[in-house]
């Protein structure tokens, strides 16, 4: 079973600003789905130390585990147990990060026809394109992973996108659509996967 958790409302979230590598705030609401999380996980009555537990490196993450720790029933320390992977960071929108679409396409007009002609493959300047970001993740779910065990990965939209793409063997336009809202978890288990939304 692989369960993947994106972190929740942030305040770039709200602003429509690219995330990417750079960082903000989680809102009261983000910290709140956080809550929600740990509802889940609580009801669900999961046993998370039979699970690897493996976590993007990015403080909105990072913060979103520690509340989901601070409200589990059960006596289990994320902080000795979830394992930080700079390679489950988002995708790396580089010269576009902390800008809105508005801001972008007036700064970068060519750059954002090229990249809507082709969302796979154009690599955002001193960032990735979709296929970069599918590679990355496929290394990491082949080098780290074995998929006989029990999971739990904390990362972001994009991230979740070719994962649960890899995963299901999506095609490259379906990956693109597969939005990952802060509010929802995907659960992998049988070669089927399920969204449950909080």
């Amino acid at each position: 079973m692989i369960i993947i958790v994106r972190h929740g409302e942030t305040e770039w979230n709200l602003k429509k600003r690219k995330q990417g590598h750079k960082n903000s705030k989680l809102t009261p609401k983000g910290k709140k789905q956080a809550i929600k999380v740990a509802k889940f996980f609580n009801k669900k009555k999961y046993n998370l130390n039979k699970f690897i537990l493996y976590s993007s490196s990015l403080k909105r993450v990072t913060d979103y585990t520690k509340i989901i720790n601070h409200n589990l029933v059960n006596n289990f320390n994320f902080k000795k147990k979830v394992k930080l992977s700079n390679q489950l960071k988002e995708h790396k929108f580089g010269h576009w990060e902390g800008k809105n679409d508005k801001e972008i396409e007036k700064l970068f007009p060519k750059q954002v026809k090229k990249r809507k002609a082709d969302r796979w493959n154009y690599v955002i300047p001193g960032g990735e394109s979709y296929g970069l970001l599918y590679k990355r993740i496929k290394k990491f779910i082949q080098k780290k992973m074995n998929l006989k065990k029990n999971y739990v990965i904390f990362s972001h939209d994009m991230v979740s996108r070719v994962f649960r793409g890899y995963l299901m063997n999506y095609k490259p336009s379906k990956i693109i659509k597969s939005e990952h809202k802060n509010s929802s978890i995907f659960i992998y288990n049988n070669k089927s996967l399920k969204e449950y939304k909080l």
